[in-house]
């Protein structure tokens, strides 16, 4: 299906064209006037409401940061070896990020990297852009990587989430 609209019927006037031309121009004018108004009302609303949004917003990143501050330092305590558990209205816990690789330490530079992988023979690792193949090499095992001057990092995030399953746990 086309997105193009397609003319029903053809002008063969000047005086249709002209007054075509006025119906467009008033229809634009209207579409103005409404998305003015609908941006005004959109606003006032917003304008209403945002200022308790930001007022939570800023609750729960205080919270969050105090909740986050006390799960690292009680790890062992809160989760045992798991990475999650559960509140009364909620579960917490830390999750792994996507792997990413990271220099192994300061004296190790991308340039570096390259030249170790060619020293290695390993030129399957770089990309003919002449930058590593991170993606080929994260999947090589620890102490190659460390070999030529690369580790695998993850960082984990702490979160907080509602169990939304029972919405009547909580109380008003």
């Amino acid at each position: 299906m086309s997105s193009r609209l397609k003319a029903t019927t053809t002008l063969t006037t000047r005086a249709q064209f002209d007054a075509e031309v006025d119906a467009i121009c008033k229809l634009q004018l209207d579409r103005e006037q409404h998305v003015t108004l609908r941006d005004r009302l959109l606003m006032e609303i917003q304008e209403e409401h945002n200022p308790e949004i930001e007022s939570i917003s800023s609750d729960i990143s205080a919270k969050l940061l105090l909740c986050e501050k006390y799960a690292v330092t009680n790890r062992e305590t809160l989760f045992g070896k798991l990475k999650s558990a559960a509140s009364n209205l909620g579960i917490f816990g830390f999750r792994t990020g996507n792997p990413k690789l990271g220099l192994l330490n300061r004296k190790w530079k991308w340039t570096d990297v390259l030249n170790a992988l060619r020293a290695t023979g390993s030129v399957e690792l770089i990309r003919t852009k002449e930058e590593p193949d991170k993606d080929a090499l994260k999947k090589l095992p620890d102490h190659e990587l460390a070999r030529i001057g690369l580790r695998i990092d993850q960082d984990e995030v702490f979160f907080i989430e509602p169990n939304r399953q029972n919405p009547d746990r909580i109380q008003a």
